[in-house]
């Protein structure tokens, strides 16, 4: 009697290595083809208060958590109902997507191991990532599919929101322009020039100016004079959009010709710049737009449709959510 003891010990243990003694998974979800486990609940919710720390630093507060579980118990319903409903093309234009979306990532980061530790702290495997990649796009690739029909937009209705919104077409004027800047304060304090200070400053950007108006190579000019720590790397080139900028500087600006260098004084310093570059004010043609305008009624529809469509999807499935 006395290795009775023992002997249930050591079955105990062969159950739970075997996996024997562990209590059944308890389902969550069930309907046609679908079944949903309170661990893949879990696992999901785990995921997303990782992601938001390691991704946002942000905390998932505790008693939002009900509400967080039933958007992601959703997602993964619509994610079972879309896999159950995807053809080949489904699957390999979501594969596509899904590769594109990883690249993307990918790019956010410097190092492949800055990536992985930022994989890693959201409690998924590379792998799993990638996996939860390709779900996301089935899920839009499918409903996007089954929706086409009722989302579409037609050229009446591309043509009526290009009339209604005319504003949004006008392209103001822009300017090209590179320049030698030399501030009115002094950037390593902050401390305003006094007044013979800026006379020098003034004498400075003058010699420049006549500089420039002989050819001389105005890269050169910027690299030895100008205090614009922005356009300075890239030869002192930037865009003046009228209406948009600095009125004082908009103003002079755009009364130079095209390859003409002028002085100008702001507030800020002065300016020595050069046009490079002018496009005119335009509006844009329907032509020029229309695919823009069919993208976002497209996207807008689809927005509008997809609740009604998940209800149903779920209606056809049967599906039945076991949760208190």
């Amino acid at each position: 009697m006395k290795n009775w003891k023992h002997g249930l010990l050591g079955l105990a243990i062969f159950f739970a290595v075997n996996g024997m003694a562990a209590a059944p998974a308890k389902v969550v979800v069930t309907g046609v083809g679908i079944r949903i486990t309170e661990a893949e609940l879990d696992k999901a919710y785990l995921t997303y208060v990782l992601t938001q720390k390691a991704i946002s630093n942000v905390d998932v507060f505790p008693a939002l958590e009900s509400f967080h579980r039933k958007q992601l118990l959703e997602d993964l319903i619509m994610d079972r109902l879309a896999t159950l409903r995807a053809d080949a093309t489904d699957i390999n234009q979501a594969n596509v997507k899904a590769a594109e979306n990883y690249k993307a990532q990918r790019a956010r980061w410097e190092t492949d191991f800055a990536f992985e530790l930022i994989v890693a702290a959201t409690g998924l495997t590379m792998v799993e990532f990638r996996r939860q990649l390709q779900k996301e796009a089935l899920r839009l690739i499918v409903a996007k599919r089954d929706l086409r029909t009722l989302t579409a937009a037609t050229e009446g209705d591309i043509l009526k929101y290009y009339n209604d919104h005319p504003k949004q077409w006008k392209v103001p004027e822009i300017a090209k322009v590179a320049q030698v800047f030399l501030s009115k304060t002094d950037l390593a304090t902050g401390r305003k020039l006094n007044p013979d200070e800026r006379a020098a400053k003034h004498q400075t950007a003058a010699k420049v100016s006549a500089r420039a108006k002989r050819g001389i190579d105005f890269k050169d000019l910027v690299e030895e004079f100008s205090e614009d720590l922005i356009s300075k790397p890239n030869g002192g080139e930037f865009q003046i959009v009228k209406g948009l900028g600095n009125a004082d500087l908009e103003r002079e600006v755009f009364k130079l010709r095209v390859n003409d260098a002028h002085l100008i004084e702001t507030d800020l310093g002065y300016h020595v710049v050069w046009m490079k570059e002018r496009k005119p004010a335009k509006v844009k043609k329907l032509a020029e737009v229309s695919n823009d305008i069919r993208k976002y009624l497209q996207s807008g529809k689809f927005e509008k449709q997809l609740p009604a469509y998940f209800e149903r999807l779920k209606k056809q499935a049967r599906v039945q959510i076991h949760l208190k």
